[in-house]
């Protein structure tokens, strides 16, 4: 059993395919399968069942392959270790609410993988006020919507577009988006968010009026008015966050959808660019 063969037997339970496999480490269908051959023999157990096409993975070829996964993450970082490239330090990163509890957990699951002697300190706040907290020092970096212009000072790292989109209780009158809009009451992701604003300023650019009563400034807040009946929203389709409840259904805000855009605010004379790098590389990879 070597480390080429464990990254092998991984890709083949990820991929779903002896090809997939292949084409992921680099070698060919048959080599994936002498490798995993190799393994059975090794072990003396099936890993994977070759009755079907393609063949699929067994309990213990599964288990085997979570075992293996943590053996990989031990072995680059010792790599990482050897090689210098090891990331040491502290950083206070400041997250909007939408981000910390959607792109931001995983992030740090890999931060702490990968990077384990690198200590994170999460606030959290608006837009506006992660701004100011970084331009005064008290941060390191934040994460949020890009803002328009960039506050003076800082500098803008992008990560990721998340579309937007109308949610509404799932039997809701109203195909499109328009249609939804017009015909139930609207729930106002908070305008004084950079988000918000964003959302206002696209309505009104697409002539659509909506009738408001709320205005709420948590996602999961209005996803739960929005799932008792209350009215319609318009909210980001965040990665790495849970999918809808079965009591919603989304449809696309604008055809293309309208966007919202999450990176990185950083001071131009702040922590050091290996730290806030590999915050921001674990952001693009979740």
């Amino acid at each position: 059993m070597n480390i080429r063969h464990l990254r092998t037997l991984v890709a083949a339970v990820e991929r779903g395919s002896f090809a997939a496999a292949g084409e992921a480490v680099g070698v060919s269908h048959s080599a994936v399968s002498l490798q995993i051959k190799a393994l059975e023999d090794e072990l003396g157990v099936s890993l994977f069942d070759r009755t079907k096409r393609p063949p699929a993975p067994t309990p213990r070829g599964r288990a085997l392959a979570d075992h293996a996964r943590k053996t990989l993450e031990h072995f680059e970082a010792a790599r990482a270790v050897a090689t210098g490239a090891l990331v040491r330090g502290r950083l206070t990163v400041g997250a909007v609410p939408t981000v910390l509890s959607s792109l931001l957990p995983p992030a740090l699951v890999r931060l702490r993988r990968e990077h384990p002697e690198l200590r994170i300190e999460i606030r959290s706040d608006g837009s506006a006020a992660l701004a100011a907290r970084l331009l005064q020092g008290e941060l390191d970096i934040a994460i949020c919507t890009r803002p328009d212009p960039s506050p003076p000072g800082l500098e803008w790292l992008h990560v990721c577009f998340e579309p937007l989109a109308v949610i509404a209780p799932a039997h809701a009158a109203g195909e499109d988006d328009a249609a939804l809009l017009a015909a139930n009451p609207f729930i106002w992701f908070n305008r004084k968010s950079w988000a918000g604003r964003g959302i206002e300023a696209e309505l009104a650019r697409r002539g659509l009026s909506v009738t408001s009563d709320m205005e709420v400034d948590s996602l999961e807040a209005i996803a739960s008015l929005v799932g008792a009946g209350l009215g319609v929203s318009i909210v980001p389709v965040r990665r790495g966050a849970p999918p809808l409840s079965r009591r919603l259904r989304a449809v696309p805000f604008g055809d293309p959808p309208y966007r919202r855009e999450i990176g990185a605010l950083v001071a131009h004379d702040g922590a050091p660019e290996e730290l806030t790098g590999a915050f921001v590389a674990a952001l693009r990879a979740v």
